[in-house]
């Protein structure tokens, strides 16, 4: 390094007296507030009243580096080409010349040699030779109001809604030097975390603004990613800086009262955000679980406001509809809808609860947990596993009470299985979900967990298949004709020149192509046909080779009939069903 720095021997506090920059009486009392409250000298003193602009001179003395007044410096187009506004304010640093392979910056605390090495390596990177470093120094608004002034910002604040961008430059600068937020008590987090709170509530604001389903906080080694499920796809809308992840992720764990000292469990929380945005009336079902690089957060958005689904708005064909209203409709049974998480099959299941709601039914549900209050006469009861309240024995309090329909959230085990039946078998109709991927697997599915046969013969009536598939935006949707590759790549389910649909990509749904999502289904009806196989133990091929002859459809082919009529796109077919053999 070329010779820039050059202390004086004499002490910070020293140089302040020296300089009457502070009386040594009201230093004195200030320097044991240092470790107390772990905070800087300066920050100390700016409480105190004291402006930077004060003391960086005698800072820069103190530590032997010029200062420098940046107010009519002549800064340099080439050089600031390479760096945006706000990451400048963000590390504090100015590059200021270049000459003779050597860039000077202007800093304000030239001691942080992350800044230094990044704004090194950015134009080490642009092609610029550096051979040496020279750094001057500067105050905090000093440097700021040159950049404001190079890169023309505006100083007034825009009239609009304070944006994402806009809060996390607040967050840099407020939360740079207190790293372990998660650290200090509820009170203080809450009280001292302004740019934080508004960040906080930003992310779940514009995660419900974009219609999306889950938020995701997701730590790496360098930052935190955010992202948004919206239509079922993941979409990163956002890096957070690395020394503001503990700060954010307190955030969100103190709105759902989860312990924010522990960071080694899982944890499961609920926000009412109508606290903190009254105009934004939704739940978030939150959930942390530990990683390497911190807390992963997800968090699951309920809307109060949205209505529950009726049938016709599932995406039922007319086929299928035909048959699903026949099954809810049977005075006792079981009727189950399978497919993997996410794939709709709750909301079809209270569509259909809706529907069977009326004066002279009683409905009651055990969910785990309760997410939407279906309203009505149903009554809705949360299950606790850990209390020793399960499905099963939920299912087995329900026959005491006398209900037409019970709903089961998940047959996850034989007892819950096998009490669904006995439920089916005494008068009840019971609705569930099951993991399965088809629907003829989830009879077998039925048989392999324990159930006989002819009990799964006597008392299943319907299963339903379902999938979530991406809707084409019906502003920008345009058709077109299948080509030879599409052909080939649906297995001959399309065939070359048939009339396809896609969304070109609009304002409307941010350039995707795609907006809103809707079913694909695949509906398995019980006959005599298919009990008469089951008690016979008939393999899974026999039963889909009937089922196929005796009125199902399976999932492709209700994903190709949304596709001929301009629904869904080819894409999404393939995407989420298997051709038929």
């Amino acid at each position: 390094m070329i010779p820039h720095r050059k202390a004086t021997g004499k002490s910070f506090e020293e140089l302040l007296i020296e300089q009457k920059i502070i009386p040594q009486e009201r230093l004195q009392q200030l320097i044991p507030r240092v470790s107390k409250e772990k905070k800087s000298l300066e920050q100390l003193l700016i409480e105190s009243g004291i402006y930077e602009d004060k003391f960086a001179p005698v800072k820069a003395e103190f530590l032997g580096y010029e200062y420098i007044d940046l107010t009519n410096y002549p800064l340099s187009s080439d050089l600031l080409k390479h760096i945006k506004p706000a990451y400048a304010k963000n590390y504090k640093v100015l590059p200021l010349k270049y000459e003779e392979e050597i860039l000077t910056l202007a800093m304000v605390e030239p001691r942080d040699f992350i800044a230094l090495d990044e704004i090194t390596r950015i134009y080490r990177n642009a092609r610029f030779r550096i051979k040496d470093v020279r750094i001057v120094m500067t105050s905090t608004q000093n440097m700021f109001t040159a950049i404001d002034k190079y890169y023309a910002i505006p100083r007034e604040k825009d009239k609009e809604e304070v944006g994402i961008g806009s809060i996390l430059d607040q967050v840099k600068e407020t939360y740079k030097a207190n790293i372990e937020v998660a650290e200090v008590t509820r009170d203080d987090a809450t009280e001292n975390s302004a740019p934080v709170v508004m960040l906080a509530n930003k992310i779940v604001e514009e995660a419900f603004r974009k219609r999306a389903s889950d938020i995701h906080l997701e730590p790496t080694i360098d930052f935190l990613r955010v992202r948004y499920r919206i239509d079922g796809d993941m979409m990163e809308v956002m890096r957070v800086p690395k020394y503001a992840q503990d700060a954010l992720i307190t955030r969100f764990k103190i709105m759902c009262d989860m312990r924010i000292d522990e960071k080694r469990q899982p944890q499961d929380g609920r926000i009412d955000f109508t606290k903190y945005n009254p105009s934004t009336e939704i739940d978030l079902r939150v959930s942390t679980v530990p990683t390497p690089h911190g807390e992963d957060v997800v968090m699951r958005i309920l809307d109060k406001k949205s209505s529950i689904l009726n049938l016709d708005m599932l995406g039922f064909s007319e086929h299928n509809m035909k048959l699903y209203k026949e099954a809810i409709n049977a005075p006792y049974g079981i009727l189950l809808h399978v497919g993997p998480t996410g794939s709709g099959k709750s909301t079809a299941l209270f569509a259909a609860l809706k529907t069977l709601d009326t004066p002279d039914i009683k409905i009651v549900t055990a969910e785990d947990p309760v997410e939407y209050t279906l309203g009505g006469q149903i009554i809705q009861s949360n299950i606790n596993p850990p209390a020793g309240y399960t499905f099963a024995k939920a299912m087995r309090a329900f026959m005491r009470h006398d209900p037409d329909i019970i709903l089961v959230g998940e047959i996850r085990d034989l007892e819950t299985a096998k009490t669904a039946v006995e439920a089916s078998l005494t008068g009840h109709m019971v609705f569930s979900t099951l993991h399965t991927n088809d629907a003829v697997g989830t009879v077998t599915r039925l048989t392999e967990m324990g159930v006989e046969p002819y009990l799964v013969a006597d008392s299943l009536v319907l299963v339903c298949a379902q999938r979530l598939v991406r809707k084409i935006c019906p502003k920008c949707r345009e058709s077109y004709k299948a080509s030879a590759e599409e052909e080939e790549l649906s297995k001959g389910d399309v065939k070359e020149g048939t009339i396809l649909y896609r969304g070109r990509g609009c304002d409307s749904c941010d350039g995707t192509g795609y907006k809103g999502r809707i079913g694909i289904y695949e509906i398995l009806l019980m006959n005599k046909h298919l009990r008469n196989l089951l008690i016979k133990n008939a393999g899974t091929d026999e039963l889909r080779k009937v089922a196929l002859e005796t009125g199902m459809r399976t999932l492709r082919m209700d994903a190709l009939e949304k596709a001929f009529n301009g629904t869904i796109t080819l894409e999404q077919v393939l995407g989420s069903t298997i051709a038929d053999v």
